[in-house]
C-alpha cells in the first residue's frame, strides 16, 4: 500500500528543476537603491514590468543610507532600513495582483509590477 505514495514523491521530486545544492531553482531578482535611483531586475537585467505567479529570491543591494527599499503587493510589505546600508536577500511568494517599490523617504523614487496568476513558463 505504501508503494504508490511512495512512487508519487519520487516523480514530484524528479519533476522539480534542482540546482547544484539539490533545492529547487527560484528565480531571482535583483533590487538596487541608491540616494538618487531605485529600480527591480529580472536575472537578465531588464527592468521587472509583470510576472508569473511564483516564489522568488529578492536580492537587495542597498548603498544609500538616505533612502530604503519598500516592496508592498499581495500578502507582501518588506523593506529595508533607512539608515542602514548593505545586501538583503529575502523570499518573496508573489501572487497576482500590483507590487509597488519605493523609498520611504522620497516621493519620487518607485516604481511598479504585475504579477499574473499561472505557473511559470517553462
Amino acid at each position: 500500500m505504501l508503494r504508490f505514495p511512495v512512487t508519487l514523491a519520487a516523480i514530484a521530486a524528479v519533476s522539480l528543476p534542482v540546482g547544484a545544492s539539490g533545492s529547487p531553482i527560484q528565480p531571482q531578482l535583483n533590487a538596487k537603491v541608491s540616494s538618487r535611483a531605485i529600480s527591480l531586475t529580472d536575472a537578465q537585467g531588464q527592468r521587472v514590468k509583470v510576472l508569473q505567479q511564483n516564489s522568488y529570491r529578492l536580492v537587495v543591494k542597498d548603498s544609500s543610507t538616505t533612502q530604503n527599499f519598500h516592496l508592498v503587493g499581495p500578502r507582501v510589505d518588506l523593506k529595508t532600513k533607512v539608515s542602514a546600508t548593505g545586501n538583503r536577500a529575502w523570499i518573496a511568494n508573489l501572487r497576482p495582483g500590483r507590487y509597488v517599490y519605493w523609498s520611504d523617504r522620497s516621493t519620487t523614487l518607485r516604481g511598479t509590477f504585475t504579477v499574473k496568476p499561472g505557473p511559470p513558463p517553462a
